[in-house]
This record gives C-alpha cells, sequence and structure tokens, in this order.
C-alpha cells in the first residue's frame, strides 16, 4: 500500500505542476496525469474499501478506475505524440476507436463476471472465470501497445530533443514502455494460468508483476514531466535570447536604422525581426558598413530569432 500512496502522491503532484506549467496552453499531458491519478488514488486500499460499499459493494470502483486508466493511457499516447510532433488525424482516430472498443470490451466482461463482495484483490478473487481473464487481457494489452507506441515514438524523436531534459524525458517514457510491454506479457500469463487452474504460477509471476507496474507508471510519470519542463526551459531560454538581442540591437537601431513605420506589436519576435529589416535597411540607403562588433551581433540577433 505504501507503493501506491508514493504512486498515487507522484502523480497528484503532477498533475498540479502540469496544470500550472501548460496554463494557456495544451494540456492533454496534464489530463492524462489527472485521469492515472484517479484510477492509482481510488484503489488506495483504505480508499478503495470505503468508496466501494457506496456504490453497492461489488468492485464497481475496479472497473471505474481500469476505464479511467484506458482513458489516461489513450490521451499519454495523444499527448507524447503531440509533445514531440507526430501527431495525425489517422492517430487520433485510432487511438479513440480502440479506446472505444477496449471499454466496451472491459465493462461487458465486468458485467457477465460473478462479482465478490468488496476485495481489494479483485483479480486473485475472480480471476478464475475466463471473464476475468478477457476483462484483465483486454485492458492489459491495450495498456502495453499504447505504452510500446508511445516509447517507440520517443526513439523516433529522440533526435530531436532540444534540451537534455527533453533527452532524458524521451529515455525514460522509452523504459516506460518497456516495462509496459512487460507488464502485459506477465499479466497475459498470469491470467491464463488462474484460467487453467495453475494458480501456483500466477503467484510466482507476482514478483514481476509488482516491479513492472510501478516502474511503468513511475517512469511514464516523470518521463512526461520531464518533457513539459524541457520544453519550458527551451522556450524561456529562447526568450530570453530574443530580449537580449532586442536590447543589444537598440542602440545600433537608433543610429542606424530606418524607420518603416511598422504598427505597435508588444511580441518581442515580430520587434526583434522588424529591428533587423530596420539596420539592414539603413546601412543600405546611407551606404555605410557595420563593424566586426556590430555584425557579430546581428548575426547573434539572427541566431535568436530562428531559434524562437
Amino acid at each position: 500500500m505504501i507503493l501506491a500512496v508514493a504512486q498515487a502522491v507522484l502523480l497528484v503532484a503532477g498533475a498540479v505542476v502540469l496544470f500550472v506549467l501548460q496554463r494557456g496552453q495544451d494540456r492533454t499531458l496534464a489530463v492524462t496525469f489527472l485521469l492515472f491519478s484517479a484510477t492509482i488514488v481510488t484503489n488506495v486500499d483504505p480508499l478503495y474499501r470505503w468508496l466501494d460499499p457506496l456504490v453497492g459493494g461489488r468492485n464497481v470502483v475496479t472497473v471505474v478506475s481500469d476505464c479511467l486508466m484506458i482513458a489516461g493511457t489513450s490521451t499519454l499516447l495523444w499527448g507524447v505524440a503531440k509533445a514531440v510532433g507526430a501527431d495525425s488525424r489517422w492517430l487520433r482516430t485510432a487511438i479513440i476507436v480502440s479506446c472505444a472498443v477496449v471499454g466496451v470490451v472491459i465493462v461487458t466482461a465486468f458485467v457477465v463476471l460473478d462479482k465478490p463482495p468488496t476485495t481489494t484483490t479483485f483479480m486473485l478473487v475472480a480471476g478464475a472465470e475466463p471473464a476475468a481473464a478477457v476483462y484483465s487481457i483486454a485492458q492489459t494489452v491495450y495498456l502495453g501497445v499504447a505504452l510500446a507506441a508511445t516509447g517507440w515514438i520517443c526513439v523516433l524523436h529522440v533526435r530531436e530533443a532540444r534540451t537534455r531534459t527533453d533527452l532524458v524525458g524521451l529515455w525514460v517514457l522509452v523504459l516506460g514502455g518497456v516495462a509496459g510491454v512487460v507488464r502485459m506479457a506477465v499479466v497475459i500469463v498470469m491470467d491464463l494460468a488462474h484460467v487453467s487452474g495453475d494458480v501456483a504460477l500466477t503467484r510466482r509471476l507476482s514478483l514481476p508483476y509488482d516491479i513492472a507496474t510501478p516502474g511503468a507508471v513511475l517512469c511514464v510519470a516523470s518521463g512526461m514531466l520531464l518533457l513539459v519542463i524541457g520544453h519550458r526551459t527551451a522556450r524561456a531560454r529562447r526568450a530570453r535570447a530574443v530580449e537580449t538581442a532586442i536590447a543589444t540591437l537598440t542602440p545600433l537601431h537608433a543610429r542606424m536604422g530606418s524607420d518603416n513605420e511598422y504598427p505597435a506589436t508588444a511580441d518581442p519576435a515580430t520587434r526583434l525581426s522588424r529591428l533587423i529589416v530596420e539596420i539592414n535597411d539603413g546601412v543600405r540607403s546611407s551606404r555605410s558598413s557595420l563593424d566586426d562588433h556590430e555584425r557579430t551581433a546581428l548575426a547573434r540577433a539572427e541566431s535568436a530569432l530562428d531559434a524562437s
């Protein structure tokens, strides 16, 4: 239970951080954290034992939290794809359709199960039923495939990382994808063994399950946070470079720049672009030349503008 509480705290804290960092931006990854938080929090044993009887005492909270996990997995894949520029209409459609199909499958399997009273070891109690295997395997395969796809997307875009934080975040997500695939394989074997009556094998596999499950959660959560923090850091660095370039070119513009009567703007990148254009126009019209220091400053300003 201590590990579940630690995961819950990490995810809740991460959700808060992401909602703050992504203010005014796309919040897909923040929503992912929120959904995973709900999944983990509702499965903390004391809370589960208190909450499930309120909705019938037949492990309804289990299927609700698993549906939230499926939704969170879907937004994870889409959010990471967007973060690295790999989003596309066909991927969005595939995610939505597969999420809906898996949701229908697990809800249907849960409905036909002979459900025990409230228990925090639902699959150990009900796992001998074939419907329980369908219920578990469907969501596990979806999670494993989605995490594998997330890891593969990160591998394909690892060379595009702009900061060291981005790079570490991508590789941590890859590690989370590997852990997700390992978890998928372990759970499938456990479920099939349980249905066939080999409970001993199911129990022997509990250790790799207990390692792979939190490993996948922690790696995915950490990787997402690092990606967002890395992007935020890169944007702040580019903004500082633009402001520095504006301050550096302002005296040169006052001395040599032309006045093209551009409309006022509050965007620093636009202001810098106009400064560069007007300085170049002024140099050409006055038939003057810049010294080495001034040319270097202009070149650095153009580099800062390109980076922004």
